[in-house]
């Protein structure tokens, strides 16, 4: 089944000969598809020399999608059903308008994701069944080292291989489905581990490495973000990371109660409306030339949690550093969390 990766464009394409136009259905479904699309869309043909129509579906598919929480797994060895709200099946239906009459020409159910290409990729690239890109991660010890999405068929299976002298090796069997992975095995918390998926065939599907890393001064700042492929990816900041607060408020002229005998205590002046924003800026530490992409894929994040608490990120840009210039690499970002510092939901 093909992924769709919703935040690019996704086009469905309609040019039968002798069509005068076209209509896709389209089913979206958090489950099992039921009842009736839940939206029919129709062209007719620009001309009859151009009988192409297209349809971008990417924007109706967001809307199914919602990521409530990270919902991490602790470091264990089990994995968990995906939740069913990060993703939605798709069903589209084809017609093509032949005079009055519609005729289906075919049906494709996909999976969609909230995730992206990018332009070099060109238009509808499907990014894969795994939500990681494949390399070396570095985690703190103490917390949790987060979790990979991945769909998977009957019989595959993720191994996990220890960093031990004498390494230790863990099976975890997988169904079809879209499951949540653990990147570390408890066992292995404290030395890091190889995780690799292979399929029924023992063919290896993707594999990702691991490490463990101590910070002695600072409090790593954790951050949770939706990468490209729409799935929660996790990344500590080791380094310093420094706390600001900004107030905002409205001010007025006060009028004195008696402008000959008034209360000095009073004051001119007075404010309402007071209310505070907190920012945090983070630090990496050093890190290699290819964390780039991941700073690209944090940057590029429209739903963002530091240390457990909806953020969004200020910095707009930075240079990508490259090793042959800049001998140790660090990045520092910017974030304001999403929250003012006085509670104001109504």
């Amino acid at each position: 089944m093909a992924n769709i990766f919703a935040r690019s464009p996704y086009l469905i394409r309609i040019a039968e000969t002798g069509q005068n136009g076209s209509k896709i259905e389209l089913f979206l479904a958090n489950g099992s598809f039921t009842g009736s699309p839940q939206y029919t869309l129709s062209k007719l043909i620009p001309a009859t020399n151009n009988v192409e129509t297209l349809y971008d579906i990417s924007s109706y598919i967001r809307e199914y999608i919602r990521f409530a929480s990270c919902a991490l797994i602790q470091s264990g060895g089990v994995a968990v059903t995906n939740p069913t709200t990060e993703r939605v099946n798709v069903r589209v239906k084809r017609y093509k308008l032949v005079g009055a009459t519609y005729t289906l020409l075919n049906t494709t159910d996909y999976i969609a994701l909230d995730g992206y290409s990018y332009y070099e990729d060109g238009y509808n690239f499907d990014n894969g069944n795994y939500g990681l890109d494949e390399g070396n991660y570095y985690y703190n010890p103490t917390s949790d080292a987060g979790k990979i999405r991945a769909t998977t068929g009957a019989s595959f299976t993720a191994i996990y291989s220890s960093f031990h002298s004498t390494p230790a090796y863990f099976t975890i069997n997988l169904t079809s489905g879209t499951f949540d992975i653990p990147r570390i095995r408890s066992s292995n918390a404290t030395v890091g581990n190889k995780l690799e998926i292979f399929n029924a065939a023992s063919v290896l599907q993707k594999r990702w490495f691991f490490y463990p890393q101590e910070e002695c001064k600072y409090t790593p700042v954790i951050i949770d973000f939706i990468n490209k492929y729409g799935a929660w990816q996790r990344e500590f900041f080791f380094k310093a990371s420094n706390d600001t607060l900004s107030v905002e408020n409205t001010e007025y002229n006060l009028m004195q109660t008696d402008s000959f005998s008034y209360n000095v205590k009073e004051g001119q002046r007075k404010v309402f409306n007071a209310n505070g924003k907190k920012s945090i800026k983070v630090n990496t530490g050093w890190v290699y030339e290819t964390w780039k992409e991941v700073l690209k894929q944090i940057m590029l994040s429209e739903r963002i949690l530091i240390d457990d608490k909806p953020a969004k990120i200020n910095s707009k840009s930075t240079e990508l550093f490259k090793h042959i210039n800049t001998k140790q690499i660090n990045y520092s970002l910017e974030f304001e969390f999403a929250f003012d510092v006085i509670n104001s939901v109504i």
